[in-house]
């Protein structure tokens, strides 16, 4: 289901949220590794950071967002410039019927702040309703206070769950947040 743009409701910005197409690759890219070098020094190790690969982040982008399968993400536009993106669908983990999860959301640092972020997550959390799930549920970087608030301030709770993401050398510890769709 298409989500209509949604309007910034601040009147000082001129942003919109819709969703991601092919030709949006590179902007998700370029928010996912500007954002996390931001957001993670100290959280996660400091040569995983700099070795992430924009053009290669990028190529992966393309050949998802080229399939006509799954839900796009969704993207942020500023001034006409994709600044972020937030990404969702079914859950990846083993989870309760009815249950959808909220993959990502990244912006450009330099768009933090703008409610942006909010505009993103507001409408991911209202597509995720649309869809059928009654709860949903996303996982946080343990020390990324910064999107906790986010995530706290339109109500999703800290469950208490924890879990160790192995992809990184040491393990990233996670915590799951979630919400009330119904």
């Amino acid at each position: 289901m298409e989500p209509a743009a949604t309007q910034n409701p601040n009147p000082d910005e001129a942003g919109l949220v819709r969703r991601a197409v092919e030709q949006d690759a590179g902007a998700l890219a370029e928010a996912l590794v500007q954002a996390w070098r931001a957001a993670y020094p100290g959280i996660i190790d400091a040569d995983f950071l700099e070795s992430m690969d924009v053009q290669q982040i990028s190529g992966r982008w393309a050949h998802s967002l080229g399939r006509d399968t799954g839900e796009k993400p969704l993207v942020a536009v500023l001034d006409g410039e994709v600044v972020g993106f937030c990404q969702f669908g079914v859950p990846r983990d083993e989870s309760a019927k009815g249950t959808g999860e909220l993959y990502a959301l990244n912006l450009l640092p330099a768009c933090w702040g703008r409610g942006l972020g909010t505009l993103l997550l507001l409408e991911a959390t209202a597509a995720l309703r649309r869809l059928g799930y009654s709860t949903a549920y996303l996982w946080v970087a343990e020390g990324n206070r910064r999107a906790m608030d986010l995530y706290e301030r339109h109500g999703w709770h800290d469950t208490g769950t924890m879990k160790e993401d192995a992809r990184f050398t040491p393990g990233l510890p996670e915590r799951r947040f979630a919400i009330d769709l119904a």
